[in-house]
């Protein structure tokens, strides 16, 4: 089976997607092979897809694994605003 997401996150301004886009990125440069995740901006919008043929709860683990450093990420910002 494969499990697939996407996330359409909305921030206040284009720059502080692209902070948070930036900040986020190198932590997905390795992943398992069975699991894919893309990663862009679109305006004030980060937009994530992630798929994967692994078992659920591995999708799941990975889901979290990057909205924890969305989170972190989007602290950080905020932080700097």
């Amino acid at each position: 089976m494969r499990s697939v997401i996407s996330i359409r996150r909305e921030y206040p301004s284009p720059k502080m997607a692209s902070s948070v886009l930036r900040a986020v990125a190198p932590d997905n440069k390795e992943v398992p092979g069975d699991t894919g995740i893309e990663m862009s901006a679109d305006g004030s919008a980060l937009l994530v897809r992630i798929t994967s043929s692994a078992d659920l709860p591995s999708f799941l683990r990975t889901l979290d694994d990057l909205l924890l450093c969305i989170q972190a990420a989007e602290k950080a910002a905020d932080g700097a605003r």
